[in-house]
């Protein structure tokens, strides 16, 4: 196949030189204006969080992480406004609190928070979470640990200022967690802490400690396996 040339393609071309030049130009000055302009000033933090941040690094020095550049997607921090009714009065009144979630620390697999509450006359207070402390026991000699010689067994309540990968429905006031006892969270722990009368109070909290990805192909039923420890299961 032939191209014929006639020499009018030339011509075209000498009449769209001068809008391309200025097309350059344009891109040229636009890209050095994008270069040239300064960064946007990063927003002000809120000093409410930033207090709040202080009062509950200082109530537990050393153990959360200092903020940085490589950590600064992760540490962020909320407010929450908690509204309820006091169980006395004619009628009863209306009190309202805020609750700040603070970044504190994470590792491989976990992260945990704080959790500061302000009161209506602007007391923090650093919120603590009642949950069991329990024993495991493993049939001796079981190397996987997917065998129990019985259920975990409740030894009695202890308390802590940190949650363990959080999270908070605003709807029913529950603070919640799950703690992962190793990274492909197969054994964890979590329980849920309902807000009530000012005060965050242990509804739920339950356990699998049975490392079912130590076998090859572990059975769903113990795969789904869990105990609960609180509230307590009543026996018959």
């Amino acid at each position: 196949m032939s191209v014929q040339y006639d020499g009018e393609g030339e011509k075209i071309l000498k009449r769209l030189m001068p809008f391309t030049a200025v097309a350059v130009l344009l891109v040229a000055v636009s890209v050095a204006f994008a270069q040239d302009k300064p960064a946007e000033p990063a927003k002000p933090e809120d000093p409410a969080i930033a207090a709040a941040r202080t009062f509950a690094f200082a109530a537990v020095p050393g153990e959360c992480d200092e903020r940085t550049a490589d950590n600064a997607e992760m540490a962020k921090d909320s407010i929450y406004t908690l509204t309820w009714k006091e169980k006395y009065g004619d009628p009863p009144a209306e009190r309202k609190a805020t609750l700040f979630e603070i970044y504190c620390m994470s590792g491989a697999y976990n992260t945990s928070n704080l959790y500061v509450l302000k009161d209506a006359e602007n007391k923090l207070s650093l919120v603590s979470f009642a949950s069991p402390t329990f024993d495991v026991a493993y049939v001796d000699g079981d190397e996987t640990e997917t065998k129990l010689k019985h259920d975990p067994v409740v030894t009695g309540y202890s308390t802590s200022f940190f949650l363990t990968n959080p999270s908070f429905d605003e709807k029913t006031l529950t603070l919640s967690e799950y703690s992962k006892w190793r990274g492909i969270g197969d054994a964890w722990s979590a329980g849920d802490w309902q807000f009530r009368d000012g005060q965050f109070v242990l509804t739920r909290y339950e356990v699998d400690p049975i490392y079912d990805g130590n076998l090859d192909n572990p059975p769903q039923k113990l795969q789904d396996k869990s105990f609960k420890l609180f509230p307590p299961v009543k026996r018959k």
